[in-house]
């Protein structure tokens, strides 16, 4: 069993806790990154939602890290990603970098806290606005970006979103 990771699945270590065999980077062709999961607890709150990542259709890819298991642990990681995540997880091929085509599950979430059409100023200014139980959004948009960098995964979603980030706090602090 494979799982595809592109945010902070990538960085925090709940592979480890749950036997992971292998990992290694690959890509994700089809989507992109976006910042448009609204989280209401952990980086927002109802009234100031914080825009957290999440994949969209697109017609670029999206680098990450695939994570192997034991196939006897389907089940307990579904069950796992799907509460974690908000969404139950889908099957999607993807290519690892050694070149091999396998199918991960991938959670993209499309529930009722997606954010719709905004643009990227809209979205820098709710993430500016935004704290929840895990602290300001700004500084998980900041953790996003360095952590992306320090992998060598540059993604433009993020450095555009942050970026902007920056702006909206510039404004938002005057």
């Amino acid at each position: 069993m494979w799982v595809f990771g592109y945010g902070s699945l990538m960085w925090d270590g709940w592979q480890t806790k749950h036997a992971c065999i292998r990992s290694m980077l690959a890509k994700v062709h089809g989507y992109s990154r976006a910042f448009n999961k609204a989280s209401v607890r952990n980086w927002g709150t109802k009234d100031k939602p914080g825009p957290t990542l999440n994949l969209q259709r697109a017609e670029h890819s999206c680098r990450g890290i695939a994570f192997e298991f034991a196939d006897h642990q389907r089940r307990a990681l579904t069950d796992l990603l799907t509460e974690r995540e908000g969404c139950t997880p889908l099957d999607l091929t993807i290519c690892l970098d050694n070149g091999a085509k396998v199918v991960a599950s991938v959670n993209i979430y499309a529930g009722r806290n997606i954010i719709k059409s905004k643009t990227i100023d809209d979205i820098a200014s709710m993430i500016v606005k935004a704290r929840g139980e895990k602290g300001s959004c700004i500084s998980y948009v900041k953790s996003v970006a360095e952590k992306l960098h320090e992998m060598g995964i540059e993604d433009p979603v993020v450095s555009a979103t942050w970026q902007a980030v920056q702006r909206a706090k510039g404004q938002f602090m005057t």
